[in-house]
């Protein structure tokens, strides 16, 4: 407790103290702006705006799309996405300005999530650890794509700076309360996680006003977990009956998933339904190992410095949210680990700080790190890009041509890429991802009974029989549609 009041006492220097003095002479905020607006002009040029729609996004998207049926929801998704895009998926059917507005979002949502802690930290460490987690390729890929991880890490960084200043500040509590709203909306399982680290640190460390800390982070969990509960009653059968279901979607149970990750650094972006993620790349590792090397040193730094306690539940919570996804979920997907990039840029930007005030042959050594990861994961934001955008605008030009031969609503596109088809034809979709079913589902047979045209895409997967009589038309790339018989 006495360590806590230290920190708290020298952290942001008053006035008159010879602390304010050395205070930096580009003002911090000033620096974290800049960074955050090179961050959207990067995804501009490493993401192309033009980038088609992902599996994932158009599933959030048409829950609150006008011109396409809600895709099928399964039971582990969240209404936070769908929440974020309705603003500009409510008048528009463009991805490009889906794309853009997610690209100013995503920047003011990193100025937003950081200023927090310039009110614990008024110096180079905020705006640093910002262009740290802004430069990995996982920020960069994502940043303007209507996912969900991002914005789980960024408020997760709100939330914890939040904490560090509910001692100090009357208004933290209802900054902590809509931090831990928006992540329990966009991912309640790790919003939980998050709120049990947050909370013993609150117990730890918050005296002044612990009570309405923890009410902060009740009332911030029950926004999410109880939109979820009250979706789950209403669509999945129950809270009881969705959490089964959202655990055998998501491959739940005591496993390792290490090697998954390390394979998984350079992408691609999901490791899972026969995906070749490749060898472990010695580069991808080596950067990953010098995060927790370097988010102890800046532990060591903090605690040499008399302010340990922020960065050490800065620390603590990206840990915690990395756990389950290294440890309870039986494959890998990069993004997951997002919280805790997002949180460990605290205390890495702490050690990179203390290590350029040392002599110069350190500080060079500093520099040339960071600028290495910069243009690492640059040169893998780019690669992912490129490479994902070749294979959406093949499901763009698919769809184009399946405009031209005359689907219109109501029809039904049931396939591989089905969703993200369905969604830009504004078609109910049913998507494939290893096979097709053998036997004709119940889904695709009362729509074969009704007025809408039914669609079937593939490219890879072998047809069951019952298809095989279907009209058959090359499209674009690899595609090929069947027109199902009636």
């Amino acid at each position: 407790m006495n360590v806590w009041r230290r920190s708290a006492a020298v952290t942001v220097p008053r006035p008159g103290t010879a602390l304010a003095a050395r205070r930096p002479a580009v003002r911090p905020i000033m620096l974290l702006a800049c960074v955050s607006a090179l961050y959207g002009v990067a995804q501009l040029l490493l993401v192309s705006p033009s980038l088609g729609i992902g599996w994932d996004e158009a599933v959030y998207a048409s829950q609150v799309a006008p011109h396409a049926p809600p895709a099928v929801f399964s039971a582990p998704r969240a209404q936070g996405v769908p929440l974020l895009v309705a603003p500009v998926v409510a008048v528009t059917d463009s991805v490009v300005m889906l794309r853009l507005y997610l690209t100013v979002v995503s920047a003011a949502a990193l100025f937003g999530a950081f200023s927090v802690w310039l009110r614990v930290r008024a110096d180079h460490v905020v705006p640093l650890a910002a262009l740290l987690f802004a430069g990995c390729w996982l920020t960069l890929f994502y940043g303007n794509q209507a996912m969900p991880n991002l914005y789980v890490a960024l408020a997760a960084v709100a939330a914890t700076g939040f904490v560090v200043l509910a001692e100090r500040s009357r208004l933290a509590p209802v900054g902590l309360a809509g931090s831990l709203a928006v992540m329990s909306l966009m991912r309640p399982s790790d919003a939980l996680v998050a709120a049990v680290v947050l909370a013993a640190g609150a117990l730890a460390v918050v005296r002044r006003r612990r009570v309405a800390t923890l009410a902060a982070l009740v009332a911030g969990l029950g926004v999410g977990w109880g939109q979820w509960a009250i979706e789950a009653q209403a669509r999945f059968g129950g809270f009881a009956t969705r959490l089964r279901d959202a655990s055998e979607h998501n491959a739940m149970g005591w496993s390792v998933s290490f090697v998954e990750h390390a394979r998984a650094l350079d992408g691609p972006t999901l490791c899972r339904f026969g995906t070749d993620c490749g060898p472990v790349s010695p580069v991808a590792l080596i950067w990953w190992l010098a995060i927790p090397m370097m988010a102890a040193l800046g532990l060591c730094a903090a605690w040499r410095e008399h302010r340990l306690a922020p960065m050490l539940l800065a620390a603590g919570t990206g840990v915690a949210m990395a756990l389950p996804y290294l440890f309870y979920v039986d494959y890998a997907a990069p993004r997951f680990l997002t919280p805790a990039y997002a949180l460990l840029s605290l205390p890495v930007a702490e050690a990179a700080v203390a290590g350029l005030r040392l002599r110069r042959p350190v500080a060079v050594a500093v520099i040339a790190g960071l600028l290495a990861h910069l243009v690492l994961q640059g040169a893998y934001a780019y690669g992912m890009g490129a490479g994902n955008r070749h294979g959406r605008d093949e499901i763009g030009q698919a769809a184009a041509e399946l405009r031209s031969l005359g689907v219109r609503p109501p029809c039904l596109v049931y396939g591989e890429n089905g969703v993200q088809i369905g969604y830009l034809l504004g078609c109910d979709s049913q998507g494939v991802i290893q096979r097709f079913a053998e036997r004709l589902p119940t889904r695709i047979r009362q729509a074969l009974e009704g007025p809408a045209q039914v669609v079937v895409v593939h490219k890879d997967l072998r047809l069951p029989p019952y298809m095989l009589t279907w009209e058959e038309i090359d499209l674009a790339g690899p595609w090929t549609a069947r027109f199902a018989r009636r």
